[in-house]
């Protein structure tokens, strides 16, 4: 396994086999590379990861690479686990407590615990001009990364406790974890300049900064504070400078404890300045997963986005692929006999031509038979409704002189449809008559008229109607 650590002023190389340590290497960068601590010159960096591969001996197409956390975000936050931790789910529960915009940050997330009202979830949001500049360097480099990783988790994963804090100092920025039950609950990364400040300046620096992020903690944990025991991991490349951590280790009240990480790694290798690329080469394995005895998972997270992942093809996909084949095989005994059944088709097809051409000669003689056959069906339609309509007629007449409505001109009776025209004295016998119409039962529906009238439709007296039987 390669692993890579890149910041602004320099990179380390790691290669590990079966959990020991084999070769290590780091070189500084020039200035330019990189603007406020983001990429700036992707090929100045490429070119800085090529030679320090060939230099050392390191190469490696899949590699695992750190990602500076400035100007990240992260959270925990709580989803309710009714409906599942789905993206949605997570974005919803995010936006109230951090600020997020999918336009500039890449958001991964991972579920660590499940508490009363839900899942307690992970969220880390890095700026998408962050990770596309240092994704298009590695490319440039023939490196295809499978696996990103922020520097606070890596360096979690090396110290290996419930409890700790970490302070992972760089010449430019520095980082710092607070880490709970074996998640990092507070992660933050802070740039400075070192340069114009004394050691005393420098490590009052780093102590205030130490100490308003357990306070953060603190004031959002307040059953569960950290506790003045808990162990002070110091990394990074400045851990090596004996001035700033007398003077560091004075000034904060935690105490130092030596960074001994879960690796076979030789008696000479800088250990404390290599922590995130042991952090890196610890991601997924059985040493990094020997915490959980509260029921916590340590954070796995992959930062890099789909867009970048090579395609691999899912077990449901192998299952249809291998299924397909399957299917291949069973019906190629059925292709030799469908080829067999396409020679008798066509024997067939010709027979079916010369029966088409037959019925195509009967066709015309029923067309020629269609108005004589047209007008027997009409007659025994009258015929058929027969009683029936004679039986309408008496309820229209019935029903006209019960309420004193006079039928106007005659009524006329097509198929299912009566056709008369009616008048009432008033509007109020006129509606009467056609509720008396539509309660005989006779009827499925009675239409009054529709054509424009010189009154509102309630106040019509009379007017064409068309029953339905």
């Amino acid at each position: 396994m390669i692993t890579l650590e890149i910041s602004s002023t320099d990179i380390r190389l790691m290669e590990t086999v079966g959990g020991r340590v084999i070769r290590w290497a780091s070189r500084s960068l020039e200035p330019g590379i990189f603007e406020e601590e983001v990429v700036s010159d992707p090929q100045a960096l490429s070119a800085a990861i090529k030679q320090l591969m060939d230099s050392s001996g390191i190469k490696g197409k899949n590699v695992i690479a750190s990602v500076s956390g400035l100007y990240s975000l992260s959270r925990m936050v709580i989803v309710s686990s009714l409906g599942g931790v789905t993206r949605q789910a997570v974005l919803e529960a995010a936006m109230g407590v951090m600020p997020l915009s999918e336009e500039e940050l890449y958001l991964s997330w991972q579920t660590v615990a499940p508490v009363e009202s839900g899942e307690q979830v992970l969220v880390v949001g890095v700026p998408r001009d962050v990770l596309d500049s240092e994704v298009q360097a590695l490319k440039a480099t023939g490196i295809t990364p499978r696996v990103l990783d922020l520097k606070a988790m890596a360096l979690t994963r090396a110290v290996n406790r419930e409890q700790a804090l970490i302070l992972n100092i760089q010449s430019s920025s520095f980082d710092m974890v607070v880490v709970a039950n074996g998640v990092p609950e507070v992660m933050r990364t802070s740039a400075w300049q070192q340069d114009e400040l004394t050691v005393e300046e420098r490590a009052e620096h780093l102590a205030i900064a130490l100490e308003l992020m357990v306070g953060f903690y603190n004031s959002h944990h307040p059953s569960f504070p950290l506790d003045i025991t808990t162990p002070l991991f110091v990394t990074g490349q400045m851990s090596g400078d004996l001035a700033l951590m007398e003077n560091l280790q004075a000034r904060v009240g935690y105490l130092f404890e030596p960074f001994t990480p879960p690796l076979v790694y030789p008696e000479h290798l800088p250990v404390s300045q290599y922590a995130v690329n042991i952090g890196l080469a610890l991601k997924g394995t059985a040493a990094a997963k020997s915490l959980g005895q509260s029921g916590y998972s340590l954070p796995d997270i992959n930062l890099l986005p789909e867009t970048y992942r090579p395609w691999r093809p899912t077990a449901r996909q192998l299952y249809y692929f291998l299924g397909i084949v399957a299917a291949i095989v069973l019906l190629l005994p059925l292709y030799q006999l469908t080829t067999s059944a396409m020679d008798e088709t066509a024997n067939l097809k010709t027979r079916y031509t010369a029966f088409n051409s037959l019925m195509e000669r009967r066709q015309v003689e029923i067309r020629n038979r269609e108005p004589l056959q047209g007008a027997i069906n009409e007659y025994n339609t009258i015929v058929g409704v027969g009683g029936g309509f004679v039986e309408d007629l008496q309820v229209i007449t019935s029903l006209a002189e019960e309420l004193g409505i006079d039928v106007v001109g005659s009524i006329t009776h097509s198929g299912s449809s009566i056709n008369f025209n009616c008048q009432a004295k008033d509007h109020i016998a006129f509606r009467k008559y056609i509720a008396a119409l539509t309660g005989s039962g006779r009827f499925s529906s009675v239409t009054p008229p529709i054509e424009p009238a010189k009154y509102p439709p309630e106040y019509v007296t009379g007017g064409p109607l068309t029953l339905t039987r």
